[in-house]
């Protein structure tokens, strides 16, 4: 029996328990943090250590990097990881140290040309940074709430916006001011992302007093949803951690699988858009210039400037979206969220391309609308069409086609910003086009036909626990309905 195939007792969305909630936070955090000692740096800093060119540079070869990580180290051995916490924890420490270098290297005196120390510890930060505060951290949320992973990802994603967003916007007016009081750049540096650090100390002393790897592991149920009584679903996981140790969803079976690109290149392409396009969302404001300014408020610190009344907007809409899209992937399933998404940045590379600033700044909050929610619907889903024993054999052992190919576009949209950003948009609109052309040809019976010839190939028994969760979304709609009616 899986977590997955069962009907909630309980009929809230958000009831995830005090140790669930514990996680939401940190997961939130962890996505804050990652943003900021990763987006602003190379919104603010790079400037000094060959420009944009340097950080979008380092994420280029970053990519790459975690998917030689993934593939050759982490796939073969996952059975073999005893506690996926441990090793989140210490990739997100190893990041925070990296981000201390990336502040006290001192810029080369031709600020023109890439810093390759910077540029070193600015690759070790993004990269240990990405998988400890964001992909192995929602391993254990994959974990923790098997049903419940569209909005509790809708929650954490919120912190995508507000970083980018609102917070930005404050960071540069606290960055330039202490860089004019100090004169220093390394007192600038420590005095803008302290509140960063701190906010990342928080977050690893509540992940590593109240949550492990499982939730039965601390007396609590998955989804906070006492389905089972707790002997029960201590055997669960007993019997689902001794399964995922022999996981028929190894490599070479997952290249085979073309479903799992059907599903998978789309979530990494809208992800790698929405994110692309915020590296470069500063240049592209400030190309504008005093145009901008019309829709600034003066007299409310947010929104002061034009560029500041943009990012505002922009982190209300994607504040808004990571929450609804959330909902969606929970009531409807990833799939219907993807394609939703897709024609959203449709439509955003289409007002991209008209060169009005209106459309532009209608386009920048459209992107907003999903880069929270975006994050979570690789991880959705895994969790939503693979069973749990092969969860993180998928989620490892799959190599991150859809990463690995979108990895140049921030490099590629900084290009075409040289020309014209209309382009970067036009690459939006196609890639959207693509996006959802690949959501309808994914197929779950095909899928979960594929399931069935490695089990019976690998000596296992086969049977029906996958193809029980065609239309399970809408029986649980029913049953949550049915629920709330005999209150």
């Amino acid at each position: 029996m899986d977590v997955m195939d069962t009907k909630p007792k309980k009929d809230s969305l958000y009831n995830f328990g005090f140790r669930g909630w514990i996680l939401v936070i940190y997961q939130a955090i962890g996505y804050a943090v990652y943003t900021a000692l990763t987006n602003y740096p190379s919104n603010v800093m790079s400037q000094y250590y060959g420009g944009a060119t340097t950080s979008t540079l380092m994420s280029l070869i970053g990519t790459p990097l975690g998917f030689v990580i993934n593939y050759l180290i982490l796939a073969p051995n996952v059975g073999k990881v005893k506690s996926w916490k441990k090793v989140a924890l210490t990739c997100f420490i190893i990041g925070l140290c990296a981000s201390v270098l990336i502040m006290i290297i001192p810029p080369a005196e031709d600020t023109s040309k890439i810093n390759w120390l910077w540029a070193f510890a600015y690759l070790i930060n993004n990269t240990c940074m990405s998988y400890g505060g964001c992909s192995f951290t929602t391993y254990i949320v994959g974990n923790w709430f098997p049903r419940k992973r569209g909005i509790v990802m809708g929650i954490s994603t919120m912190a995508f916006p507000i970083v980018t967003g609102i917070c930005l916007s404050l960071f540069m007016t606290v960055y330039y001011g202490a860089l004019g009081r100090t004169g220093s750049m390394v007192k600038a540096n420590f005095i803008a992302f302290a509140p960063w650090w701190a906010l990342a100390i928080i977050g690893i002393i509540l992940f590593s007093i109240f949550i492990k790897d499982y939730p039965e592991m601390v007396g609590c149920y998955r989804d906070n949803d006492p389905t089972f009584t707790k002997e029960q679903a201590l055997e669960i996981m007993m019997k689902e951690i001794e399964n995922r140790r022999t996981s028929v969803w190894k490599r070479k079976v997952i290249w085979g699988c073309l479903d799992w690109y059907m599903i998978s290149l789309p979530a990494g392409w809208l992800l790698s858009c929405a994110m692309a396009y915020m590296v470069q969302v500063i240049p592209v404001l400030f190309s504008y210039g005093p145009a901008l300014d019309v829709l600034a408020v003066p007299g409310f610190a947010l929104m002061s400037s034009g560029a500041n009344a943009v990012l505002f907007g922009l982190a209300i809409f994607a504040l808004f979206g990571s929450w609804y899209l959330g909902v969606i992937d929970s009531k409807y399933g990833p799939k219907t969220a993807i394609f939703i998404t897709s024609l959203v940045m449709l439509v955003s590379g289409i007002l991209g391309m008209i060169h009005n600033i209106i459309c532009t700044v209608a386009a920048t909050w459209l992107l907003g609308l999903f880069m929270g929610a975006a994050s979570n619907f690789g991880l959705s889903a895994v969790v939503r069409y693979w069973r749990g024993e092969d969860f993180q054999a998928v989620m490892t052992g799959a190599p991150p086609v859809g990463m690995v190919i979108s990895a140049p576009l921030s490099y590629v949209m900084a290009a075409l910003g040289k020309v014209n950003y209309d382009y970067a948009f036009l690459l939006i609109a196609i890639l959207a086009v693509v996006c959802a052309v690949m959501n309808r040809i994914f197929n779950e019976r095909r899928l979960y036909d594929y399931d069935k010839k490695l089990r019976i190939a690998a000596g296992k028994e086969p049977d029906n626990v996958l193809y029980d969760r065609i239309g399970m979304e809408k029986r649980q709609r029913e049953a949550m309905k049915a629920m709330r009616a005999a209150k």
